[in-house]
């Protein structure tokens, strides 16, 4: 179902209800934030959110955000509610900043959990991928504990393999893009994985 067709379906309901919402996720500090406001002035028409900040806004929690999470089911479920209450007072499309894997407190890679993505009725996800060393040098820059090159790059391959996963699974449609990607460029990947799930 494209986009278009995904509108039309909305006819006669609240058009609040029908609004898409798209997943930006990768490692942590892979500068999503940065990507983004690059960007803004060729996404205006959504609006952006950030996980860790709806998540501290909903229930705030010490946790919430790049560092090892203590319980992620949690979260999600506070993300859930987060954002089905921003959707039921707003009818612009949005974009939320997030991850799709994190690091627990053992240390160890772990997905968010699947029913994140039909509870919060994500329309597409979209991995922005970074080189592995520069995302250490800013992770030692910003903490002193950091995080290896070693679990940087097993959190991104472990991304985009649960991205695939969840499209075969879910029809939830995906693109990878990088830093080079323009505005123009992104609003046209957007309008392409727009209006593909949860139908």
């Amino acid at each position: 179902m494209n986009r278009t067709e995904r509108r039309d379906k909305c006819k006669g309901k609240q058009e609040r209800s029908c609004n898409e919402s798209f997943f930006i996720f990768g490692c942590p500090w892979s500068w999503k934030g940065f990507f983004l406001e690059k960007v803004k002035e060729d996404i205006g028409n959504y609006d952006i959110y950030s996980a860790s900040s709806l998540i501290e806004r909903y229930h705030p929690a010490t946790d919430a955000g790049y560092k090892r999470v203590s319980n992620v089911n949690d979260n999600q479920n506070i993300l859930i509610k987060a954002i089905r209450e921003e959707k039921a007072h707003n009818t612009k499309d949005f974009i939320l900043d997030g991850h799709l894997c994190i690091l627990n407190k053992q240390g160890s890679v772990e997905r968010i959990p699947e029913s994140f993505f039909a509870g919060a009725q994500i329309t597409g996800i979209v991995l922005l991928q970074d080189d592995p060393e520069m995302i250490c040098e800013r992770l030692r820059n910003r903490d002193s504990d950091g995080i290896s090159i070693q679990i940087i790059e097993k959190m991104q391959n472990e991304e985009k393999i649960y991205a695939r996963e969840l499209q075969n699974k879910y029809h939830i449609r995906q693109a990878i893009i990088s830093h080079e990607c323009t505005g123009k460029q992104f609003a046209d990947v957007l309008r392409e994985i727009g209006g593909g799930t949860n139908e």
